[in-house]
């Protein structure tokens, strides 16, 4: 038991020791995050944000919309636990999580300036039918 004197400057180192998860994420170049949580929502509500400027049919604002609605979904339904965000995300770590979405954020800036979506041409889907292998449609 800590005594009167001890206890108010064991207090704190005590309680840091407690919220400390992990000290390196094992991956060169990528420091652990002090607060990831709250970092992951952020970057993907920028990258939804950013999203806004890309027409609302366009294939990769729907695709990379889901992710990020996905991705903060999970991050806010955590209650704080990591582990559970790296485990329904299931891409990684949380620190990498961030990092993807901060990766993201170049990419949907690089579709916005070059207006790419103007260069995506639908696919035509052509119905196959029984029996008519190799011949051409419209005979």
């Amino acid at each position: 038991m800590l005594t009167s004197r001890l206890a108010p400057r064991l207090a704190p180192r005590a309680l840091f020791f407690s919220t400390v998860t992990k000290t390196t994420t094992g991956l060169v170049g990528l420091p652990v995050h002090p607060d990831p949580i709250p970092a992951l929502i952020s970057a993907n509500q920028a990258v939804l944000e950013r999203l806004k400027e890309i027409p609302h049919d366009a294939g990769y604002r729907i695709n990379a919309e889901k992710v990020a609605n996905f991705r903060i979904s999970k991050a806010q339904d955590s209650n704080g636990d990591i582990e559970s965000v790296e485990k329904a995300i299931a891409c990684g770590q949380i620190e990498e999580l961030i990092r993807q979405a901060e990766d993201e954020m170049e990419v949907v800036e690089m579709f916005i300036n070059d207006k790419l979506w103007e260069d995506m041409r639908p696919t035509e889907v052509v119905k196959k039918v029984e029996g008519n292998e190799g011949e051409e449609e419209g005979k």
